[in-house]
């Protein structure tokens, strides 16, 4: 039983490739980075949401406009930073 067993892994061991995908990963500071200035972004989005919120309520509706834009690009921003970081921290991938 075990030997028959055993042979039925070497064989199933041979006929799969034993090493079918390699990926390489290096620790990389400039994801860390990229990450917290995301965040620090969304915040500052967030903020200017609020700002907009604000103007809006009391009828400055050009300023609430004008708020509405930054928080925009602040979210804009922290997906562009949260794509880089997500770039830096992939490995290389080798075979597959």
């Amino acid at each position: 039983m075990r030997t028959s067993f055993a042979i039925a892994f070497a064989a199933l061991l041979l006929a799969a490739p034993a090493m079918g995908q390699v990926i390489i990963t290096t620790p990389n500071g400039d994801a860390a980075r990229h990450e917290q200035r995301a965040q620090q972004d969304r915040w500052e989005g967030r903020e200017a949401r609020r700002e907009a919120e604000q103007r809006a309520a009391v009828g400055d509706y050009q300023g609430a406009a004008q708020a509405d834009r930054e928080a925009r690009r602040d979210w804009h921003d922290a997906r562009r930073q949260e794509e880089r970081a997500r770039d830096e921290s992939t490995g290389v991938i080798i075979g597959r």
